[in-house]
């Protein structure tokens, strides 16, 4: 058997055993509810705080009508398995369900996601944005040794327990399949996502790889970097795009395109790797361990208005960083819809930015209401 097999099938059987082990209480008599951290079309984050233990964590409520069991069952043991990592967050052996929810518990991060402290347009400081690629690539290779592959690597998706980031988490596995997953096209392009993905016909279907998450990757620290996405879709459309393609091909003869000036030749290099197109030569996440030691940028964009073309294309990238903030449900809808396997039980972002969240969440009360007489597994 192989090594993705045997994963499979150790997955599945905790799958079983937690689908079995689901049972009854109050919720309110052993939780008391504090804030909510978030939602989307998923459902809802909240925090609470286990009134035998006083320990705060965070509950993620996800809607049955839109989640199916299996899903919750996927997700919740996938993270219960990488949780041991110091840079995934964790999670407890607390999952259970109520009339409307499926819901397991994690640990809280205080601080935030990375969205939150990323100033537009300018980016991170540099040892911020070292801090963050060590430890994410960390993580990655860590997922990617045990075949998986987490699908939805972002801003929101790297929670942070202090705002220098000495210590951050990858989160929200909702899409997570093991290598292998039959992925089919899909209905809209993200900044994050590859080009062979991107390019799939209606009839075309893509093997789930790792190479995914590590293009997913290379776009976050570009974008930590700088304060922008260097492009909107990685389609030959997206003027950006296709100057950073042409110039991948034949690097020694084209111009850095303008908004890849400010980087040194020694991360240019790291990107190149890391932003192959050729998916089969695209370096693992790991590859970013070599390049911590050196110069990463050359200045600040303040610092050197000649970085970009004009004022207007720096806006224009400065706005895609609302991206994230105004399409959060859209975003979760056309990731969902790239597999050929239904999967209505995706998850948004455990963030507070979701689309309209003020609008449409239930008060705290209305949501404790829906919550008697719940199953819980609390161990």
């Amino acid at each position: 058997m192989s090594e993705m097999d045997e994963n499979e099938e150790i997955l599945q059987e905790m799958m079983n055993l937690t689908a079995k082990s689901l049972r009854h209480i109050d919720l309110k008599e052993h939780y008391r509810v504090i804030m909510d951290l978030g939602a989307g079309s998923y459902g809802h984050v909240l925090q609470v705080e286990h009134k035998a233990r006083d320990k705060s964590m965070a509950i993620k409520l996800m809607k049955k009508k839109s989640t199916k069991k299996e899903s919750f069952l996927m997700e919740y043991c996938v993270s219960l398995c990488l949780s041991s990592h110091p840079n995934i967050i964790g999670t407890y052996t607390v999952a259970f369900e109520t009339n409307k929810y499926f819901a397991f518990a994690q640990e809280l991060a205080p601080a935030g996601d990375l969205y939150s402290i990323l100033e537009p347009g300018v980016g991170l400081p540099e040892t911020i944005v070292k801090r963050c690629a060590m430890q994410l690539a960390e993580a990655l290779d860590f997922m990617h040794s045990k075949a998986l592959v987490h699908r939805d690597v972002k801003l929101d998706n790297i929670l942070i327990f202090d705002k220098d980031c000495h210590n951050i988490k990858l989160a929200d596995f909702g899409l997570t399949r093991l290598e292998g997953f039959l992925l089919s096209p899909m209905s809209g392009t993200l900044p994050y996502s590859a080009p062979e993905l991107c390019i799939l016909e209606e009839s075309d279907n893509l093997e789930l790889d790792s190479s995914l998450d590590v293009w997913a990757f290379g776009v976050l620290i570009f974008c930590i970097s700088t304060g922008y996405f260097p492009w909107d879709t990685a389609l030959c459309k997206d003027k950006n795009y296709e100057e950073f393609a042409l110039w991948q091909s034949n690097p020694e003869h084209l111009d850095i395109p303008s908004s890849w000036k400010q980087f040194t030749h020694h991360v240019l290099d790291m990107f190149q790797k890391l932003l192959k197109i050729n998916p089969d030569k695209r370096r693992p996440a790991i590859e970013v361990q070599k390049y911590l030691k050196v110069p990463w940028k050359k200045c600040s964009l303040k610092e050197n208005t000649n970085i970009l073309d004009n004022s207007k294309y720096l806006n224009k990238n400065v706005d895609n960083m609302n991206f994230l903030q105004d399409n959060a449900q859209n975003e979760s809808k056309s990731t969902r819809n790239s597999s050929t396997i239904s999967e209505d039980s995706s998850m948004a972002n455990i963030s507070a930015h979701g689309a309209n969240w003020e609008e449409q969440r239930p008060s705290l009360d209305e949501l404790a209401e829906d919550m008697d007489n719940v199953s819980l597994t609390d161990n």
